[in-house]
């Protein structure tokens, strides 16, 4: 049986036997992410079934951590097939997952919609961002806090700009009135 660490090992000895455990868990981890691949397959195809709430009870029911069922989705939704993870482990294949761009730099000018149609888009736009909340809600739930705190700025500047648009429309109602 091998010997446990404690507070008498030197620190080469603690960092040799981390360094151990984590290449076995690492080896191990690259049989499941096929798993994950599929999981994740298995979760997005229900996913799309259930509306905002029903969908963490179902988990529950299921007895699958939210973290890990955001993992798996995000794997899935990664890669194109399951061979594509061989090799890979878990923590790789999420870390090399597709995650949507995050567009920096100066704003562009849009041109004002002359096209009646045009305007009914952005409603659709709208309904259509609030669906996908669901999909980052998940994905902040795996997520480690730095990341998940570099993502504030991002939201905090998003509910700016809706604001501003929510404050025109309402301005505009308001002079047809």
């Amino acid at each position: 049986m091998d010997e446990q660490p404690n507070e008498a090992w030197d620190i080469e000895r603690l960092g040799a036997f981390a360094q151990a455990r984590h290449h076995e868990i690492d080896a191990d981890e690259r049989s499941l992410a096929r798993a994950y691949w599929q999981l994740g397959l298995a979760l997005n195809l229900a996913r799309r079934q259930f509306s905002h709430g029903q969908w963490t009870k179902f988990l529950d029911e299921l007895g699958i951590d939210k973290t890990r069922a955001s993992k798996a989705r995000a794997i899935q939704r990664s890669f194109g097939t399951e061979n594509s993870v061989d090799g890979l482990s878990v923590q790789e294949a999420y870390r090399k997952r597709k995650r949507k761009s995050r567009k920096s730099g100066p704003k562009k000018k849009r041109r004002k919609s002359t096209n009646k149609h045009e305007r009914v888009s952005i409603a659709e736009w709208l309904r259509d961002v609030c669906q996908q909340v669901d999909i980052f809600l998940d994905e902040v739930a795996s997520t480690d806090t730095d990341d998940a705190a570099n993502v504030l700025p991002a939201i905090d500047a998003a509910v700016e700009e809706l604001n501003r648009l929510r404050s025109q429309v309402q301005r505009r109602i308001s002079a047809q009135s």
